[in-house]
């Protein structure tokens, strides 16, 4: 059987300069979602039962006071799905992106907030990983931090936080090699690396 290895993978993304060859990216873990998720089941959990006791358990006969209340209820419900949604929607658009040439943080929110930072992988002078207490230690999240001259980029909550800190390493030395004039072509993914690009 002949197998050939995978295609260097390239994608387009706010900010990639021409000849960038995408390495592969990571988001924050689940975890930071576990409060938002606790947060809108317990409110609209609150008001259910709130509205179940006003509707059911008290019987209030006004029809228009009833609308009102309706009414409230629905619109407070309303705004704590809202909230969660925009919390999901930038825990997804929170990203890490990572080529052969540079560091991409990209922040977005649904309508608010549109950040991104760019830095060159050959400049970081010093980068270090951080693990911090039971919970990060077992779970396997922590802090990179990437130090430059006059600029230090701190990536908190990566996941796989060594695997990462290994592959940046990696990716950092091949990007001074390509500065400093060693004749090579643009970094693409190992195959092990290929396999695992879109795992966050």
């Amino acid at each position: 059987m002949v197998t050939s290895a995978p295609a260097p993978v390239s994608i387009d993304f706010q900010g990639r300069d021409a000849g960038e060859m995408f390495q592969f990216y990571f988001r924050k873990p689940w975890i930071r979602l576990v409060p938002c998720l606790l947060s809108m089941f317990l409110w609209s959990a609150l008001l259910l039962a709130v509205a179940y006791v006003f509707f059911v358990g008290v019987h209030i006969a006004e029809p228009l006071s009833r609308r009102v209340l309706l009414l409230v209820f629905v619109a407070a419900f309303a705004i704590v799905q809202w909230e969660f949604l925009i919390r999901f929607y930038a825990y997804f658009l929170h990203l890490i992106i990572v080529t052969d040439r540079k560091v991409h943080r990209i922040k977005k929110t649904l309508f608010v907030t549109d950040e991104h930072q760019s830095l060159d992988l050959w400049m970081f002078q010093d980068m270090h990983k951080r693990q911090h207490g039971l919970i990060q230690n077992f779970l396997g999240y922590g802090t990179i931090v990437l130090e430059a001259q006059d600029t230090e980029l701190r990536i908190h909550f990566t996941p796989h936080v060594a695997r990462m800190y290994d592959r940046l390493l990696h990716i950092r030395e091949r990007a001074r090699e390509q500065m400093a004039g060693s004749p090579q072509q643009p970094m693409a993914p190992s195959p092990r690396m290929a396999k695992e690009l879109w795992v966050g």
